[in-house]
């Protein structure tokens, strides 16, 4: 009996506000092979990256609570090994990380099955954030294991080509992982080859990044009833920067009809406009484990002018070395 083709796998990393979505949304606009599937895992039990991707729901897989790659087992396999039964066979698999997770062992899956084939790992990276990530005793690790575990770097937020901080930022980025393809400013066409070698050569296995201190992640996820208060939930995300790594949510707010999208990275907020029916009221905010982000967790429960302000609230922590 003839083995059938396998299905080209690819995986979109990035840490946290890299921009992923964003750039499946320009690879689903450029267009999928035929019948692709999307895996979309998100750190949170709201999947609000699912809700902004631009493609059939009936053709994207959403998996909750960030840990899509600890083990070749469990629900990230299981939902392949489903896929990969369809009749008939997906065009191709594309995973979206979540942002916290490390790609080689996603790509451990691929190496291992005889139905899959990796295609590419692609990394997004946000340049305004890699001198805080660097020397970050929080993010760090991750961080650099995504980008050390792919075979094409996308740069996002670089700074003009002429300045110090261009030059620095393309330096760090080289020295972590000189093989890679560089494509600047999520340009998709022409990107410049710099000694390339493929996907399985350059994935190789990984040990789990070190905990620091007992540290890990944690989310917080809320299903809102009514409009929210914007302006005082932007006070509460810059007020406790220090241990929120990033919040997304698709909202309706007090002052605006209709909903926006929230995205804060860094330091950064921006709001902007859906770009098709709200699945609902939510926000998914990332952070450090402690006092501070459950205090936080707490304040953002009152952003409503109701008597019942928050319908869900969840809380997900995964340890620094899953």
């Amino acid at each position: 009996m003839p083995t059938p083709d396998r299905v080209p796998l690819t995986v979109i990393t990035g840490f946290l506000g890299a921009g992923k979505t964003t750039y499946l949304n320009k690879l689903i606009r450029q267009g999928l092979p035929r019948d692709s599937r999307i895996v979309v895992n998100d750190f949170g039990d709201i999947n609000i990256d699912a809700e902004l991707i631009e493609y059939r729901d009936d053709r994207i897989i959403r998996l909750g609570n960030g840990c899509i790659c600890c083990t070749l087992g469990g629900t990230l396999a299981e939902q392949l090994a489903q896929v990969l039964r369809l009749k008939p066979r997906p065009g191709a698999l594309y995973i979206e990380a979540s942002g916290v997770a490390e790609p080689a062992r996603i790509a451990d899956i691929a190496r291992v099955s005889r139905q899959l084939k990796l295609e590419s790992v692609l990394c997004l990276v946000d340049a305004s954030q890699i001198s805080h990530h660097a020397r970050n005793p929080y993010t760090g690790d991750v961080w650099r294991a995504q980008i050390t575990a792919c075979d094409q770097l996308i740069i996002n937020r670089l700074p003009a080509d002429d300045t110090l901080e261009h030059a620095h930022a393309l330096a760090m980025l080289r020295a972590l992982n000189p093989h890679a393809i560089q494509t600047l400013n999520d340009s998709l066409p022409g990107p410049s080859i710099v000694n390339p070698v493929s996907a399985t050569e350059r994935l190789k296995p990984m040990p789990p990044a070190p905990s620091v201190g007992g540290f890990g992640w944690r989310s917080v996820s809320l299903n809102y009833a009514g409009a929210i208060d914007a302006a005082r939930l932007e006070r509460l995300l810059l007020e406790y920067a220090d241990v929120v790594l990033r919040a997304k949510g698709i909202l309706a707010r007090l002052d605006r009809d209709g909903s926006q999208v929230l995205q804060l990275s860094g330091r950064s907020i921006r709001w902007l406009p859906t770009t098709r029916a709200a699945a609902g009221n939510a926000l998914v905010c990332i952070g450090i484990k402690g006092a501070r982000f459950d205090e936080l967790s707490a304040k953002l429960t009152q952003l409503e002018c109701t008597q019942n302000p928050v319908a869900h609230r969840s809380k997900t922590a995964m340890p620094a070395d899953s």
